[in-house]
């Protein structure tokens, strides 16, 4: 029996009022953690059952003497090692007063039933979440597309010049305004589902912070605020981190402590904190003399649901969304942000990162090998602040700067003579960007082969893929950081166009970024794998194709890696493969395209092994946890 018992996780009772008598099993005895041979009494029970399960206890134990029957019942016993579990008790009348029941340890079932209900609620209030944010983002769109729409039906009448104007500026704000909504959204699901990519190059910390805080200067006078930085003086502070979402979180508490102060000051701080074997700690404070809050507020001001005025952050323009990415994307490279604040003295947020500490001689290194000289460059933006900021940025870096306001300018000054570098706002009036781009890259060479940097303030991965089908060398995304902006210029130029057609192949990072922000760690992970394995055999089952003169399949199996090779960079055999696909197509390849095919290849797959392994984070270790024959075998 006592086997038995301990198979069905349940001991046994028998207890006779009458006679003063209980009974229990052994297995009960080591449930309940009891010492075997220790007298059941009714003293122990009171002391070992929940204090708040007593009543429960004796009301179904009266119960059972009435009727004979006792119904489950489920009690808290506090064992005498001091952990609590559950249990269930039922029995039923032998006899003129005996009872005999059974005690089952019901633990892990209420244990379950306690994730279930938690997981219940906790998808409900997804659900509520989910409908109260489409009920926000409906508001934030439909607010600025009215006056769009009104804009638009305006322009239909045609106005004149002057109201045109007017109109015309009232569409770029409306238009800003929606996709500024829709970047929030973007941010906030891409960091909420782990595809954010935080990169480790090597940027200056004061640059970065003094940048992004003369981006605000104009919003900020433009209401009579004070804006202030401290701890930037001195030399540059060089570290490695991500210096894009570092401009991207301190823009979102900057842009927020100016929205709300109405009158004094906003003032930003940088200091160092502590250091460990691995990076250094910088504080960043952004102190404001607002509104500010009382407690319960700061309690919810980093939910993306539960806004301090929600009537007050639309007045404003807002989504309530800038203040929870902030606290995520800090949370993503490391980090953590802190609020204070008291109605009516301001507000301060307090952020602390880690930053890797920078390879001097690296970074040496790198310089040495930089080329020197001016650059001709071409900077189309059609915002006269940014346009002015950025033309003086280089110019003080020595490169000659023609500076256009649209696209049709842009597209005749790249036609009438030639340039190192075009930066290629994406939004800009009469032509914007990406037009331009298509009609730059159709042009002939070498106009067409110029390299274009794409600047724009909507940085979605989807929008960024849209760009590079147009035929943009690289990214960056608005608003600018002056160090950056050099740091993406310089690696651009150090692969020219000459450079690229002989050496043929670059690597990109962004894109990889791509796809991580797309699909998700595994996901990229295993296209990784899959283009590493792909480099290697689809080459001889090309060849095998040609060799039997299965051209449409030979034609395919070129474009399917020249496809694959374009989601991760700019390959010399990708033009190889183009020209293999057409070759096939006239049901022809010369033998000495296919011994190119394996050359390249060979070179091809060393190149991507060193970079795929120089990939840190959780992408890398995403890549390295791909099994290969696994892979392999799911790819036949």
């Amino acid at each position: 029996m006592t086997l038995a018992e301990s198979l069905a996780g349940f001991g046994y009772w028998r207890s006779d009022r009458a006679r003063r008598y209980t009974f229990w099993s052994p297995e009960l005895y080591r449930m309940l953690g009891i010492p075997v041979g220790t007298e059941p009494t009714p003293a122990l029970f009171r002391a070992h059952y929940h204090p708040d399960d007593l009543d429960k206890i004796d009301f179904a134990l009266n119960e059972a003497e009435r009727t004979g029957l006792l119904p489950p019942t489920r009690v808290r016993w506090i064992r005498p090692d001091g952990r609590l579990i559950h249990v269930e008790s039922v029995a039923q009348r032998e006899g003129p007063s005996e009872l005999v029941g059974i005690i089952r340890d019901i633990t892990e079932e209420v244990e379950a039933e306690r994730a279930l209900i938690a997981a219940r609620d906790q998808a409900r209030a997804a659900e509520r979440t989910k409908a109260e944010m489409l009920e926000v983002m409906s508001h934030e769109i439909r607010t600025p597309m009215h006056g769009v729409l009104s804009a638009i039906e305006q322009l239909r009448r045609d106005p004149g010049d002057a109201q045109r104007q007017t109109l015309l500026a009232n569409l770029g704000q409306g238009a800003s305004t929606v996709m500024s909504v829709v970047d929030d959204m973007l941010d906030y699901t891409r960091v909420e589902a782990g595809r954010v990519v935080i990169e480790s190059i090597n940027f200056d910390l004061k640059s970065v912070v003094r940048t992004t805080v003369d981006l605000f200067n104009g919003t900020a006078a433009a209401k009579g605020l004070g804006l202030d930085a401290h701890g930037l003086e001195g030399d540059p502070t060089i570290l490695k981190g991500d210096p894009a979402r570092l401009q991207q979180l301190l823009s979102n508490l900057i842009g927020n402590a100016i929205k709300f102060t109405e009158a004094g000051s906003v003032s930003i701080g940088l200091s160092p904190t502590r250091s460990d074997d691995n990076a250094d700690y910088w504080m960043i404070i952004v102190r404001d003399s607002g509104q500010g809050m009382g407690q319960e507020a700061l309690g919810r001001i980093f939910s993306r649901t539960e806004q301090v005025d929600t009537a007050r952050l639309r007045m404003q323009g807002r989504t309530g969304l800038g203040l929870a990415i902030s606290q995520q994307l800090a949370e993503a490279m490391g980090g953590s942000i802190a609020v204070s604040s008291d109605p009516g003295k301001g507000t301060t947020f307090s952020v602390e990162l880690p930053f890797k500490r920078a390879d001097a001689d690296a970074v040496h290194a790198a310089a040495q090998e930089e080329p020197t000289g001016p650059m001709r460059i071409l900077l189309a933006e059609d915002n006269p602040i940014n346009r002015r900021l950025v033309a003086g940025l280089l110019t003080r870096e020595g490169h000659q700067v023609l500076a256009v306001e649209d696209g049709r300018k842009a597209l005749a000054a790249v036609a009438a003579q030639p340039f190192d570098l075009i930066l290629m706002d994406m939004q800009m009036p009469e032509l914007d960007g990406l037009a331009a781009t298509r009609s730059i890259r159709a042009l002939d060479p070498p106009a067409s082969n110029t390299p274009i940097l794409a600047i724009s303030a909507d940085s979605a991965a989807e929008r960024r893929r849209v760009y590079f089908d147009a035929g943009i060398d690289s990214f960056l995304p608005k608003p600018i950081v002056s160090g950056q902006l050099l740091e993406m210029i310089a690696k651009m130029r150090r692969k020219s166009p000459g450079q690229t057609e002989a050496g043929g192949d670059s690597f990109d990072r962004e894109r990889l970024n791509l796809l991580v922000e797309n699909a998700g760690y595994e996901d990229a992970a295993v296209l990784t794998k899959m283009l590493l394995f792909d480099v290697s055999d689809r080459p001889q089952r090309i060849a095998a194709a040609v060799r039997g003169q299965a051209w449409e399949l030979a034609a395919a199996e070129a474009e399917a890696l020249r496809s694959l090779l374009d989601s991760f960079g700019t390959f010399s055999l990708s033009r190889l493969l183009a020209a293999i696909g057409r070759q096939c197509t006239r049901h022809e390849c010369p033998p000495a395209l296919l011994d190119e095919l394996f050359d390249q290849a060979k070179a091809l797959s060393v190149l991507l092994h060193a970079e795929f392994g120089s990939v840190s984070g959780p992408i890398g270790l995403a890549i390295d946890n791909v099994v290969e024959t696994d892979f392999t075998r799911s790819t036949r």
